[in-house]
């Protein structure tokens, strides 16, 4: 393993750190980017085809982070990665400036130091960083250390823009509080009368599912791998583990006649590549394959996929039906402009975990919950 390379920056002298971001966008085949403040963003940098987990998390403390730059990132990104732009809103004091990222080769490297990503930080400021190879057990820690800070974070849309501001100068050089410790995301959730009578049958529903739970799974693993079993095979089978008669169906009617004629081969691959990806990487999953079945038009990839998501993971994704579309439209929510169908649904998922956890006090206490809620409520 190199030696660790100290660079140091004034305006009188190149910087290396233009030179050390470019290799690792172009190298990396995984790629972490932690930032206090986003208030530029080099948009002729190349992100490495091949890279398979994309990451770039910013702070608001202060309102110093910027609009503009926080949209041309989202210009720069590819639909499919426009949810992989996050901002930790539930972190006050959030000041890291650190990249971490491994290669093809299985080598890892990592930049830490002063600089945020700001125009000023690769030009005009005085700054001190290191650049470094790293052992894969430190690169582990790191991605640990990253799902911590998502699980604080929402994704950068447009929702969110349109309620951040910045800070003018005079705010900034004074350092107001108010802008460290405000959560801009904030949704408020809707509280209907009847609420604990709704989740203690959405509970029974789960605790129904959980008897089913393997069977089911077993039934989507057959599906995805026996060349002999048809789509009209799975859905005659699936009568048996999942609807009204079992008890366990969360979603009400409308599915019968799209699911009937759709393509369980292909969502049946898809949900068993979701359910055996690793938690670290799910999300990412999720986005590709809701964004897979959406190419080949497969009808269920909506309602049905996300029930059986959120069935199998309540702390992690919701429904998509009716009454949370209508939910979304009354609150206002906005994802990211021309991201995929996937990222709008992990976005959906990011900020409705992310509102339970800002109201540890509501009956809902997961999203399987909350969706039952909404529905009281629309």
């Amino acid at each position: 393993m190199k030696a660790m390379s100290l660079f140091l920056h004034s305006p009188d002298s190149d910087s290396k750190l233009t030179t050390f971001y470019e290799k690792a966008f172009s190298n990396a085949i995984e790629l972490y980017i932690v930032t206090a403040y986003l208030t530029d963003w080099n948009e002729y940098l190349r992100l490495n085809k091949d890279c398979k987990s994309f990451r770039v998390i910013i702070g608001k403390d202060f309102g110093i982070t910027k609009k503009d730059a926080c949209q041309k990132l989202l210009n720069w990104l590819p639909s499919k990665r426009k949810g992989q732009f996050l901002v930790a809103d539930l972190i006050g004091g959030f000041h890291p400036k650190a990249v971490f990222w491994k290669e093809a080769n299985q080598k890892c490297f990592a930049i830490i130091g002063s600089s945020n990503l700001t125009k000023a930080a690769f030009e005009t400021n005085y700054e001190a960083n290191v650049y470094s190879e790293i052992p894969n057990s430190d690169f582990i820690l790191a991605k640990e250390w990253i799902l911590e800070i998502e699980d604080k974070s929402v994704v950068v849309s447009e929702d969110w823009l349109t309620k951040y501001s910045e800070a003018n100068r005079v705010s900034i050089n004074k350092k107001n509080k108010s802008y460290s410790n405000s959560i801009i995301a904030n949704i408020k959730l809707p509280s209907p009368r009847g609420i604990k009578e709704s989740i203690l049958v959405r509970r029974e529903q789960l605790s129904i599912f959980n008897k089913y739970k393997s069977r089911l799974k077993n039934l989507f693993y057959r599906c995805a791998n026996d060349v002999g079993m048809t789509s009209i095979d799975f859905y005659n089978e699936l009568q048996s583990y999942w609807g009204f008669d079992v008890g366990d169906r969360m979603q009400g009617k409308g599915w019968e006649i799209l699911g009937k004629h759709s393509n369980f081969k292909e969502l049946s691959l898809s949900f068993m590549n979701i359910i055996e990806a690793d938690k670290k990487n799910r999300d990412d999953v999720v986005v590709e394959e809701i964004d897979r079945l959406s190419g080949l038009n497969v009808p269920t990839r909506k309602a049905f996929l996300s029930e059986m998501l959120c069935l199998f993971f309540p702390n992690e994704y919701p429904l998509l039906n009716t009454p949370v579309i209508s939910y979304l439209k009354k609150i206002k929510f906005r994802p990211p402009r021309d991201a995929s169908e996937g990222t709008i649904y992990i976005d959906i998922a990011r900020k409705l975990r992310f509102s339970l956890k800002q109201n540890p006090d509501h009956p809902a206490k997961n999203l399987a919950e909350l969706d039952t809620v909404i529905w009281s409520s629309t």
